[in-house]
């Protein structure tokens, strides 16, 4: 089995893979920011009531693109 196969098995363990790469601008963080951060009130991040979405590639990975919204392959062109 090659590495490729093993990584595309599931969204959970490309999910487990792509939160283990020291990025600091990804587009799993953007997707959270857009649905959770614009209506959040809470004023100290560190007490985030969707921790369990934050820095998650995994949860990134299961969402559903809409009509309008390009796939993360057509934002790589």
């Amino acid at each position: 089995m090659r590495i490729y196969d093993k990584l595309i098995e599931s969204p959970e363990t490309l999910g487990e893979f792509l939160k283990s790469l020291p990025v600091l601008d990804a587009p799993w963080n953007h997707a959270f920011q857009k649905k959770f951060c614009n209506e959040c009130s809470t004023e100290n991040c560190d007490i985030c009531q969707s921790e369990e979405f934050r820095n998650n590639p995994g949860w990134w990975l299961k969402q559903q693109i809409g009509k309008n919204e390009k796939c993360f392959k057509e934002e790589l062109k």
